[in-house]
């Protein structure tokens, strides 16, 4: 039993260099030095605050000298604890258990590895500050030669735990040397990089304390003669930090996921937050905010304006515009009697003006009143109308509408006229249809409502085709996502049929049938939304009806 012991525990130190030829050596040789780095960093805390009374050139010596001072002493003092646990002759006996000076220090280095992890681990998990510890009351420095002799001290003092996890490792003589050695270098030349590494990876140093439990309960069963082999400690060690680098991985991936997300996003997740929603718990943004707070923060009006805010750097401006079609547009270069007979005969406030055909590049857009007022002024000179054509700014199609309240901020402007890729006039866009985009459709003297109820039982609905589907679905609870495709229910219709349906011709979605009740050749301008009731036994399925 004890040779079996013997060549498992190994309690002589020892200094061949066989275990160069061991694998498991080398990976004691690597966890080892982590240890004794990660261990060493809160020594670090302290020695700084040792070295603040000098300068800078003069504390970078002083803990230069210190640290390879108390490199020196902690070899000497880790060689001599190894030789004492060497000594296996027996100081006392308790019935048939022998108990040497090797027993005693396994016993009471294994309880004091205990002591130190556990509360090194209550001060992680409790966020305890280390510099609270120590002060720099406690350090009076007098001189250089004081400085380096307390960092000396006060590391050969705070080394008690390195040295003993350093004979709980391994045996071999060389390895302890190596692995100190190392850890200080490390410790002297990158001090600062390895305290940042470590305070952007905090799970090392508790995965490290795990590491001082694990020795710990090592050299506890030791001291009572049940030896645990190195081996399977050091796999277990390895394959941890086989587990924590996965970790490090995968954290670092969600980071960098989270560093692309746009700001508007984080400041969405601040705003729902503080509605009362949780957006992690919610599959959409929509989810978030029609979700039921906890308690009242924000009244249901208030919830509906944020929304709408949130969604302004997502949409299009084509979605909120007033389409090329809807609008009234007028021939300035004509004879004065016929552009006057034009604008009598338009009902718009605000008329687009061309010139030589182009309605595809117009000039601007002239104010009907003013231009009649200049008629009867007498003032119908061809001249006289140009000059009362405004120039408006330009807007790609494909801009936000966030973006595109900057550029009225930005050219003190409050029309605007929207392009295509190819330079086409698609329409025009003001700063009231943003501010409708925001608040909901304001009401109009002269404007139907966009969406209306046939009934009290909002069952059946008469929407216009040019309706946003957001908006949509605000009113009525159809969810239609827009795409760059459509941005309106009638875009999704003419998208789902592939041409321009007849009036009366019927598409079913989501438990909902829209029908065409008004259309021309080229578009659609009423239609007729009926929210189906819903049958035992029947799913949810998209269809198109064709009225024959």
């Amino acid at each position: 039993m004890e040779e079996l012991a013997s060549s498992i525990a190994g309690p002589t130190l020892q200094f061949d260099i066989a275990w160069l030829l061991d694998p498991t050596a080398w990976v004691g040789l690597l966890t080892l030095t982590v240890i004794q780095t990660v261990l060493g960093i809160d020594n670090l805390l302290f020695i700084a605050v040792l070295s603040a009374k000098l300068p800078a050139k003069q504390a970078k010596q002083a803990r230069y000298l210190g640290l390879g001072g108390a490199l020196v002493i902690r070899i000497i003092l880790m060689l001599s604890a190894a030789y004492i646990v060497a000594i296996s002759k027996p100081l006392f006996t308790i019935y048939d258990f022998e108990c040497t000076s090797r027993d005693l220090m396994m016993l009471a280095g294994g309880l004091f590895l205990i002591y130190k992890a556990t509360q090194e681990l209550h001060g992680k998990l409790e966020a305890t500050d280390v510099e609270e510890a120590m002060t720099v009351n406690k350090a009076v420095v007098q001189s250089f030669a004081v400085v380096v002799s307390q960092i000396i001290i006060l590391d050969v003092l705070f080394s008690a735990d390195a040295i003993v996890t350093a004979i709980g490792m391994t045996n071999h003589g060389y390895i302890m040397i190596i692995s100190v050695t190392i850890a200080s270098v490390l410790l002297i030349w990158a001090s600062g990089a390895i305290s940042e590494f470590v305070t952007k990876h905090p799970t090392l140093v508790i995965l490290c304390l795990g590491f001082l439990l694990l020795i710990a309960f090592s050299l506890i069963l030791e001291a009572f003669h049940i030896y645990v082999s190195k081996g399977y400690l050091y796999s277990a060690m390895g394959f941890s930090i086989l587990i924590e680098s996965f970790n490090q991985i995968s954290r670092k991936n969600l980071l960098q996921l989270k560093k692309n997300n746009t700001a508007r996003q984080t400041a969405a997740t601040i705003v729902l937050r503080l509605l009362g929603s949780r957006p992690d718990d919610m599959p959409t943004l929509k989810d978030a905010i029609i979700s039921a707070p906890e308690e009242d923060i924000f009244n249901s009006q208030e919830q509906e304006m944020v929304s709408r805010v949130l969604q302004l750097s997502t949409l299009p401006v084509k979605a909120v515009m007033t389409a090329r079609p809807d609008l009234q547009m007028i021939k300035i270069d004509g004879s004065t009697t016929s552009v006057i007979k034009k604008a009598m005969q338009c009902t718009r406030s605000r008329l687009i003006a061309y010139k030589n055909g182009f309605k595809d590049q117009p000039l601007g857009f002239i104010v009907r009143a003013n231009l009649l007022g200049q008629m009867l002024q007498g003032n119908t000179a061809v001249g006289d109308i140009e000059r009362q054509v405004v120039q408006p700014i330009h807007l790609p199609e494909t801009i936000s509408i966030l973006k595109a309240l900057e550029q009225f901020k930005k050219n003190k402007k409050y029309f605007g006229f929207v392009f295509d890729e190819f330079g086409v006039f698609e329409g025009v866009v003001t700063l009231q249809d943003i501010l409708e985009e925001i608040t909901g459709e304001m009401p109009s003297r002269t404007e139907t409502p966009e969406i209306l109820p046939y009934d009290e039982s909002e069952s059946a609905y008469r929407v216009d085709g040019d309706t946003i589907l957001s908006d949509l679905e605000r009113e009525t609870g159809l969810a239609i996502s827009a795409n760059e495709h459509y941005q309106t229910i009638a875009g999704y219709v003419l998208d789902r049929f592939q041409r321009v349906p007849k009036q009366g011709e019927k598409l079913e979605v989501d438990g909902w049938t829209i029908e065409v009740s008004s259309a021309d050749l080229t578009s659609i301008n009423v239609l007729k939304l009926t929210r189906n009731k819903p049958k035992e036994g029947e799913t949810e399925e998209t269809e198109i009806k064709t009225q024959e």
